[in-house]
């Protein structure tokens, strides 16, 4: 691990949470029926497949047939699949001034996990004894149709019950998916090495955890579409007992050091606003600044200003971070969820 006081250092560590309750990950989603039809075709086509390869894991409990897994999961490199993903939202982008909260929704569900899904589906019929990337494909399947029931709540409306349904999920589930994932982008092959420093329980339900990956697979997506290294690091640490600060990393491109000095200074805090984009829509973060902004009970600007999320560059290293707050079990009868099992 670096030197702690590197990512203690990188903004207030004076945050409050104003919230009565606790933020249960939702309240930014969208209706199917808000999108064209076109792309509400895409949207349940991809879900049955995600959902699919993650039901067939479930069946097949302690003895997975990982021959039979590998065989479904060529569909996720495939031209027709990958060219469906890309294309959602185009349609709806063409009806009369789509509001923002359907634009984010659009990036989220063709983005996420899927590009991370569809290198591992490339990558797995060159190393046909290697389980783990086979069980690391299946929880990327996982981890994006949760956050499809999470955009759309009336996507699949009995398993998104169960995802508001009280369990307790620890900051170790997120560090051990995270930890040594490695992306193919184009010829660029990218490893995340994922590290905490301490144990806790960081959400109470699935629908709060799939909060945090649509923030998560937005950071280490952009991490790793400019990284100029081959690694880019995910290190969550606590900043008091009820905290955490979790940063990406990753080493810049000159190019993309450039156009971040060109067009922001050393003024990050637009990249959170929406709007500032190199070669993308420019919605992204702004969806994770709703997203921690709720979960701290502050608007979307007082996020931003008060360093609830943000990012840096120093010495070259890009440094993006968010923050969220820890969950203190009330008692013994809360149960931890087996949904990374």
């Amino acid at each position: 691990m670096q030197n702690p006081e590197i990512y203690l250092n990188l903004a207030s560590t004076n945050l409050k949470i104003n919230r009565q309750e606790r933020y249960d990950g939702g309240g930014f989603g969208v209706s199917l029926n808000e999108l064209a039809p076109e792309d509400v075709s895409l949207v349940l086509r991809l879900y049955q497949s995600l959902k699919g390869i993650y039901d067939l894991w479930l069946y097949m409990g302690d003895s997975p047939n990982y021959q039979l897994l590998r065989t479904h999961l060529k569909l996720f490199c495939t031209a027709e699949f990958l060219t469906g993903a890309r294309a959602i939202g185009v349609a709806t982008y063409t009806m009369d001034n789509p509001p923002p909260e359907l634009r984010k929704a659009c990036h989220d569900l063709r983005g996420g996990a899927l590009s991370s899904l569809a290198g591992y589906a490339k990558l797995i019929p060159r190393l046909p004894e290697d389980d783990n990337l086979v069980r690391k494909a299946v929880f990327l399947a996982r981890d994006h149709a949760k956050m499809m029931r999470n955009i759309l709540p009336d996507l699949d409306m009995a398993i998104r019950a169960a995802d508001e349904s009280l369990k307790l999920h620890s900051i170790c589930e997120f560090i051990d998916k995270w930890h040594e994932l490695t992306v193919q982008m184009g010829s660029k092959r990218v490893q995340v090495l994922a590290q905490s420093d301490f144990e806790c329980y960081i959400t109470n339900r699935c629908l709060e955890s799939s909060a945090v990956d649509r923030i998560l697979y937005n950071y280490i997506n952009n991490a790793i579409r400019f990284s100029a290294g081959e690694h880019v690091r995910l290190m969550v640490i606590p900043i008091n007992n009820l905290i955490a600060r979790w940063v990406v990393e990753n080493e810049l491109a000159d190019i993309q050091n450039a156009w971040l000095q060109e067009t922001l200074g050393d003024e990050l805090h637009g990249l959170f606003q929406g709007g500032y984009t190199r070669g993308g829509h420019g919605i992204g973060l702004s969806s994770c600044t709703d997203l921690v902004a709720a979960s701290f009970g502050v608007s979307s600007d007082e996020a931003i200003k008060g360093q609830y999320l943000g990012a840096i560059v120093r010495n070259n290293i890009y440094y993006a971070w968010f923050h969220w707050p820890i969950y203190v079990q009330q008692d013994d009868k809360e149960s931890a969820c087996h949904c990374q099992l």
